[in-house]
């Protein structure tokens, strides 16, 4: 399965989050990697998979996402904590 769109986690880091080594072992990774991507961005004001390089803040609040929702988990507080670090940055209020 081939990347057809820039996502804030890379295949790769998605496969490392998930403990999988190919997308055969999650058939639906295209599409939590997009539900990822639209909650953070619903979440923070900001897409953030179009940012180059991507923050390190929202790639870790993707993973901790990306992860309860493969397990169909609460999110943790640490996810909460750093979309709220997120919005800040997305306003400015922080660097």
């Amino acid at each position: 399965m081939a990347d057809t769109k820039k996502h804030i986690l890379t295949q790769v880091e998605a496969f490392d989050a998930l403990r999988i080594s190919s997308a055969d072992e999650c058939p639906n990774l295209e599409m939590l990697l997009d539900s990822t991507d639209e909650e953070l961005k619903s979440a923070t004001g900001r897409d953030w998979s179009k940012d180059d390089p991507v923050d390190p803040d929202a790639k870790t609040a993707a993973m901790l996402y990306l992860i309860s929702l493969d397990d169909g988990a609460e999110v943790p507080q640490t996810y909460i904590s750093k979309t709220v670090q997120l919005g800040a940055k997305a306003k400015g209020m922080t660097t």
